[in-house]
């Protein structure tokens, strides 16, 4: 099925990403990364000395946000130069990576010259296909799961790039909750990738 499909070549994208790291005083940061279409600012109940703004992103619920900083205000009919992204860090945990099991014994695993001789059976052969497909329904398996995950409301970070390309978080009064609009089609809306934040 097309869920599928988008599931596991999604699963395969993600687990190959790498680990988050610091170098040149700036945080490499894994991210799903969804554009920022929107940022108005709305009335409010909030202390005089911050600001509310209507959010709206590629693939996410709009969003309302509360922050001290003043925000360059935008949409379609008023773009801007500069970008603004909302992102949720990568979480390596969501792909449910089996962990490394200890080697055992070596005498215990050790084969005698005579079993190097020994043909393989036919229940050997059909085994090891059993297994194969075991492991690739076991992969399909989380990689749905992980789709499922994916769809859940999520802790996000605004941000917004700088001149040099780099990328400063926007600090907010209380955390910023996405939740993807249809997982399915938030593929062609989203971006995998490694962003530098200051």
């Amino acid at each position: 099925t097309v869920a599928t499909d988008f599931a596991s070549n999604l699963y395969t994208l993600l687990r190959n990403t790498s680990a988050p790291r610091f170098a040149a005083q700036r945080l490499h940061l894994p991210c799903l990364v969804f554009n920022v279409r929107k940022v108005r600012r709305v009335r409010s109940p909030a202390p005089a000395t911050h600001f509310t703004y209507e959010v709206k992103a590629d693939g996410l619920h709009d969003l309302l946000i509360t922050t001290a900083e003043a925000l360059v205000q935008f949409w379609p009919a008023r773009p801007t130069e500069q970008n603004f992204v909302l992102v949720r860090p990568w979480d390596r945990s969501l792909l449910e990576l089996p962990e490394f099991s200890k080697p055992s014994n070596y005498k215990n695993n050790a084969e005698s010259e005579e079993d190097y001789g020994t043909p393989p059976s036919p229940s050997d052969d059909w085994s090891g296909s059993s297994s194969v497909k075991q492991g690739m329904f076991d992969l399909e398996s989380r990689a749905l799961r992980l789709l499922v995950r994916l769809g859940q409301p999520f802790s996000a970070f605004l941000l917004a790039q700088q001149r040099s390309g780099e990328f400063k978080r926007i600090a907010t009064d209380h955390d910023i909750i996405g939740q993807v609009q249809d997982v399915v089609s938030v593929g062609d809306l989203m971006d995998t990738r490694t962003i530098e934040i200051l």
